[in-house]
Formats: structure tokens, C-alpha cells, sequence
């Protein structure tokens, strides 16, 4: 049996407001860690045991409120199929956004990408705690907001589109864009996970999507840093 929260569009609109700030601040405590990445390890470990905290906070919180309005309703199940394709489908559009985003405004990389390498490298402790989230934690985090809890929040069962730009559009607002084609990169990549997990019915084809394309991102940004 569905699930029928009814809340305001007031009450939804700013719990998904803090939502969106919420995930934003762990990455200050890496910033803070950065500081003293060269002077002080102490000091380091503590930020970056904060920082896994405040992310497990979030994830834990995301997934409350997922369930709370999930209408999709049991998971159905892991689809390697959709994972496999819907991964592909990431490469092949970003690629080709990404070379139009080279072609028109010079730019070889996004920015968010950009402060994404800059945090690694530095020291090692920053490092491979920072790997880890980008591939688990942020992953999860993002799927239960940007997936799980938009797509249920604001819209009734049914017609799966609005849900996947929406879900989209929200996403690429989390990421630095610097023009119109670096913000549809992180867009089609929301549009892409939303699409996947409203026809597979489970989030989890979502999140392995996300924590694969992590994973080698992260990879290519390590071999250009170290």
C-alpha cells in the first residue's frame, strides 16, 4: 500500500531547501582540514572523522525522509541491465557535452571538477577519506535527496518526466557551473539516475550508477594529481 504524505508545498519546499544546504557542509570541514594538511595531522583526522559523521548524519536523515514519501513502493530489485545502460548513457552525453563545453568556452574540465582535484594529493588521510565518500557516501546521500525524496516529494505516481527534469535541474544546481553547458552536464547526468530508478523502481540501480561513475571519475582525477 502507497503511502499519501500530505504536507504543504511550504513545509516540503524548506525541508528540501535544508536538505540542500545540509549536503553542502560537510565538504567545509575538508576545506578546514586542507589548512592543516601540512602542519598539523591531528587536526586533520579530526576534521575528516567530522566530516564522515556529518555525511553519515545526512545519509541517515535522506533516508528517513525517503521512505516517509517513497511512493514507488517495495524495492523491485537490482536491474544490471539498467545499471550497465544507464551508465553508458552518462559517458556518451557528457562526452558530448563536454567536448561542446571545450569547443565553446574553452573549458577542459568543469569547475566542480576542478575543486575536486584540488582537494586531493595534498595529504593522505584527506585523500583516501575524500575517495571514499565521493564513491560511497556521497553517492547515497544524493541518490535518497535528489532521487528518492524529490521525485516523491513534489510529484504524484505517474507520469515519469516532470519527475526526471526536475530531479535534474536540482541536481546540477549542487555543482559548480560556470555556463549553460557545464550546468546541463550535471543535469542530463540527474535526468539519466532519476529516469533509471522511476522505471527500475528501486534506488539502488540509482546509487550503483552514481557510485560507478564516481568511482572512475575519481580515478582520472587521482592520476592527474599524484
Amino acid at each position: 500500500m502507497i503511502k499519501v504524505i500530505k504536507q504543504s508545498w511550504i513545509f516540503r519546499m524548506i525541508l528540501i531547501a535544508l536538505m540542500l544546504i545540509a549536503i553542502e557542509i560537510p565538504p567545509i570541514a575538508v576545506n578546514f582540514a586542507l589548512r592543516y594538511s601540512k602542519t598539523n595531522q591531528l587536526i586533520v583526522d579530526g576534521f575528516m572523522v567530522l566530516f564522515i559523521c556529518l555525511m553519515l548524519a545526512i545519509i541517515w536523515w535522506a533516508h528517513r525522509t525517503y521512505e516517509t514519501y517513497n511512493q514507488l513502493g517495495q524495492p523491485a530489485g537490482i536491474k544490471v541491465g539498467w545499471i550497465i545502460g544507464g551508465y553508458l548513457a552518462i559517458v556518451l552525453g557528457m562526452d558530448v557535452l563536454s567536448y561542446l563545453n571545450q569547443l565553446i568556452y574553452h573549458q577542459t574540465e568543469t569547475a566542480n571538477n576542478a575543486a575536486l582535484g584540488s582537494m586531493l594529493g595534498h595529504n593522505e588521510v584527506i585523500t583516501i577519506v575524500f575517495c571514499f565518500s565521493a564513491v560511497v557516501l556521497s553517492p547515497i546521500a544524493e541518490e535518497f535527496i535528489f532521487r528518492g525524496t524529490l521525485t516523491n516529494m513534489f510529484f504524484k505516481r505517474g507520469n515519469i518526466w516532470p519527475k526526471v527534469i526536475f530531479s535534474g535541474v536540482i541536481f546540477s544546481t549542487g555543482h559548480m557551473s560556470t555556463n549553460p553547458i557545464s550546468f546541463l552536464i550535471y543535469a542530463y547526468m540527474g535526468m539519466v539516475l532519476a529516469y533509471v530508478y522511476l522505471r527500475t523502481d528501486d534506488i539502488r540501480n540509482s546509487i550503483a550508477i552514481h557510485m560507478i561513475n564516481n568511482a572512475i571519475a575519481m580515478y582520472v582525477l587521482l592520476v592527474q594529481v599524484i
